[in-house]
């Protein structure tokens, strides 16, 4: 079985493969509807999690949206990822790079608390050599 990519992995591929689009963006004669919405290749970013197609889109769309879509104070919805005739499929980059930075988070601090608890492990199991050896 494949190996099945992460949220960090996903949207670590789409932050580095679309980041200059988002920049490029052109105030005078836009190539697209806003600047925040970044068109993405759903092809692209699943050949490069290796996975398919389907299963990139049915994370951006069910998943992604569901988790970190949000309501503005005005009531409108503020969605992740968009799929509309006239916008194509496109997703937030700014929320992009907001959630990564989270889960980016999340992955240092549950790699820090693995390495203490591995240390305090370690520290025992050396205390109870030394306990038995004397």
């Amino acid at each position: 079985m494949k190996k099945i990519p992460t949220d960090l992995e996903i949207l670590t591929v789409i932050y580095n493969r679309y980041h200059d689009a988002f920049k490029a963006y052109a105030r005078e004669e836009p190539d697209r509807i806003t600047r925040i919405r970044v068109p993405i290749d759903i092809k692209k970013v699943a050949k490069e999690c290796g996975v398919e197609e389907d299963m990139i889109f049915g994370r951006l769309y069910y998943h992604f949206n569901k988790k970190y879509s949000y309501r503005d104070e005005n009531g409108d919805r503020i969605t992740f990822f968009t799929s509309m005739k006239f916008e194509g499929m496109s997703v937030n980059f700014p929320l992009v790079a907001s959630v990564l930075a989270d889960l980016e988070l999340e992955n240092k601090n549950f790699k820090i608390a693995l390495l203490i608890s591995l240390t305090a492990l370690l520290i025992a199991v050396l205390s109870l050599g030394i306990t038995l050896v004397v």
